[in-house]
């Protein structure tokens, strides 16, 4: 096909695409991704927000910097109920380096840290504003609350507080349960529902976990490295290593929200959730066992002295009264050395809790995968129906994970709900 026929069908298909009623319901990450993809196809595009404005959790992402993608992404990166196909034929279908590509055309240079993207300006609100400008040519209303999806014949009829709205396709992009504030209040769970899809029951991820008789209690507000491990019923479910965060109630940080949903499900499921903690993750069991008894043996001072320059005072001392160890014995006491390597290699506590919704970051759960065709995010049942983003159950760990699974699931919903 030669260009002037290339351009002359390309141009015949929009004009057939600009006859398609597109109703786009939530602006998040995945709504406006999924907006702009189906405006830029062709298609009348109306997306419907009940917050003053799009894009509103974005800005709270990445501590106010919005890690918005990782570099590199395997199917891995993702916990599905139902298999890695999903997430397989997504990656493949919009690629890490088409999803850089697409915000670069937007505006954002991406800035790379240890994997984790930014954009250049290390601003969330560069996000929202190149989103909202993307926008152009898109029908937005915004505060505005959707209250029920019906399918009339091959039509859908979107009813909100004020106006009704006629489409040939609907994508539910409204977000899970997870920081309500931000406008996620499981209103997709709701819709979907009401058009007989399955779901995972919702429960917090990526957030803090709670511990019975918490041992690190008077270290609370110390980072330190560590490598925790979730065991389900004594069976190890999720194991990270990084910085932790010891709380009053129990431990935060990014390793514990990683391995935080399978907490979640399980303490909802009634099991028994143990959370098993190795501190010096760099160090072998040899090399920790030697350390402690070399400082031991130095006769520095007291033992407490001895742990200067490896741990944080706080938690050193902590420690030692955990391992059973008076801080203001004389360092002399190698046998010291076993205790100390077992309170900090070999501590396990009951979990008795997470961070509730309102705390955590994503939701775990949602609409199950197998609900809709991931080549398409139609739902398999109503034709015309998609579904994008964190209404389904499919979530990512901490690095930008959640959001690229946001603009890839939108961005393929938008355009294929045109064709």
């Amino acid at each position: 096909m030669d260009q002037r026929s290339y351009e002359r069908n390309f141009r015949e298909m929009s004009e057939k695409n600009s006859h398609k009623q597109i109703v786009v319901v939530g602006g998040g990450a995945a709504g406006c991704m999924a907006a702009i993809a189906a405006c830029s196809a062709g298609g009348d595009v109306t997306l419907i927000e009940k917050n003053k404005t799009v894009a509103k959790k974005i800005l709270s992402t990445g501590n106010g910097k919005c890690n918005f993608c990782h570099d590199v992404i395997r199917p891995g990166d993702f916990h599905l109920s139902e298999g890695n196909e999903f997430i397989t034929s997504v990656l493949k279908a919009y690629p890490v380096e088409k999803c850089l590509d697409d915000f670069r055309k937007m505006g954002i240079t991406p800035l790379v840290k240890d994997g984790y993207v930014y954009p250049y300006s290390e601003q969330a609100k560069s996000v929202t504003e190149v989103l909202t400008r993307s926008l152009k040519g898109v029908k937005v209303i915004t505060e505005c609350s959707v209250t029920e999806i019906k399918k009339d014949g091959e039509k859908f009829t979107v009813k909100t507080s004020g106006k009704e709205f006629t489409a040939d396709a609907v994508i539910i992009t409204t977000g899970g349960e997870a920081a309500p504030v931000t406008g996620s209040t499981g209103d997709g769970f709701k819709f979907a529902k009401t058009f007989g899809l399955k779901m995972a029951k919702p429960v917090p991820a990526l957030t803090s976990l709670t511990v019975k008789d918490h041992p690190y209690k008077k270290a609370a507000g110390v980072r330190i490295r560590g490598t925790v491990s979730i065991l389900i019923d004594g069976k190890e479910a999720g194991s990270d290593t990084g910085q932790l965060q010891i709380t009053k109630t129990g431990f935060s940080g990014i390793p514990v929200f990683n391995v935080s949903r399978f907490a979640s499900r399980a303490l909802d499921e009634g099991k028994k959730v143990t959370l098993r903690l190795a501190f010096l993750p760099e160090l072998s069991d040899a090399d920790i066992r030697n350390e402690f008894e070399t400082r031991l043996s130095k006769q520095i001072g007291s033992v407490y002295d001895a742990m200067i320059g490896l741990f944080p005072d706080s938690f050193a001392d902590a420690l030692l009264r955990n391992a059973g160890v008076d801080p203001d014995k004389k360092a002399s006491d190698t046998k010291a050395a076993d205790k100390l390597f077992k309170a900090s290699r070999e501590l396990t506590v009951t979990v008795t809790g997470t961070g509730d919704m309102a705390s955590s970051q994503v939701t775990c759960g949602g609409v199950l995968l197998s609900e809709v065709n991931a080549a398409t995010m139609e739902s398999n049942k109503h034709k015309g129906l998609y579904l994008a983003g964190e209404v389904l159950d499919i979530d990512g760990m901490c690095g930008g994970y959640n959001l690229y699974f946001a603009w890839a699931s939108g961005f393929i919903a938008g355009s294929t709900a045109v064709r």
